[in-house]
C-alpha cells in the first residue's frame, strides 16, 4: 500500500463567537513525483471550519477511480480535527444523532461531507497525525531554529501554514457559512 503524506492547516481571523476571513493550505511534499498545494479563502468563516476544509481538499485530491490503495496520512496541527478522527469522536456523534456533551456537534454538515468523501474512496486509508503548529514562528533561538528547520513535519506545516494565512488574506475569497 503506497503511503502519501499530506501537511493542513487553517487559519482565520475571528474574535470570540464572531466569522471573519479565513484560508487553508494544504501541503503535499510528494504527490505522485512532485510537491503539490491546494488553497481556498473564505469570508465570515472560524478557524475550525477551516481546518476542516483543508482536510477536505486533501481527501478530494484523490479521484474516485484509483486501482490503487493509498493510506493517506495527513498532519494537522488541529487537535479539533485529529482528535475527531484518533479518539473515535465522529463515531460517537454519529451514534448519537451528531449530538454531544454539549448539544449539536458543531460544524455538522462539513463532518458529514468528509466522511461521505472518505467512504466514496474505498481505496483510501485515512490516518491522521497531531503535529505542534507555528515552531518556526515560535522559536527565537536561532540555533534551535536551524534544528527545527531539518524536521520535515515542520517544514510540512510551515507550507500548508503559509498558504492558509496567503489565501486568508486574498480577494478572491468565497463564501462559506
Amino acid at each position: 500500500m503506497k503511503t502519501i503524506i499530506a501537511y493542513t492547516d487553517g487559519s482565520a481571523v475571528v474574535r470570540g463567537k464572531d466569522k471573519g476571513k479565513g484560508g487553508f493550505g494544504v501541503y503535499f511534499p510528494n504527490f505522485y513525483g512532485r510537491p503539490k498545494g491546494i488553497h481556498t479563502g473564505f469570508l465570515n468563516t472560524k478557524t475550525g471550519r477551516t481546518e476542516m476544509h483543508a482536510l477536505l481538499s486533501a481527501i478530494e485530491a484523490f479521484h474516485y477511480n484509483r486501482k490503487e490503495d493509498i493510506t493517506l496520512r495527513v498532519y494537522s496541527d488541529s487537535q479539533y480535527v485529529t482528535k475527531a478522527f484518533t479518539d473515535g469522536r465522529l463515531d460517537k456523534w454519529r451514534k448519537n444523532g451528531w449530538q454531544n456533551s454539549s448539544g449539536n456537534v458543531k460544524n455538522k454538515g462539513l463532518w458529514v461531507k468528509i466522511l461521505k468523501e472518505l467512504e466514496s474512496r474505498p481505496f483510501l486509508t485515512l490516518e491522521m497525525v497531531w503535529v505542534k503548529g507555528h515552531q518556526l514562528d515560535r522559536e527565537k533561538d536561532p540555533i534551535k531554529k536551524e534544528e527545527l528547520k531539518k524536521d520535515p513535519h515542520v517544514i510540512g506545516n510551515a507550507m500548508a501554514d503559509a498558504l492558509a494565512d496567503r489565501w486568508r488574506l486574498g480577494i478572491n475569497l468565497k463564501h462559506d457559512l
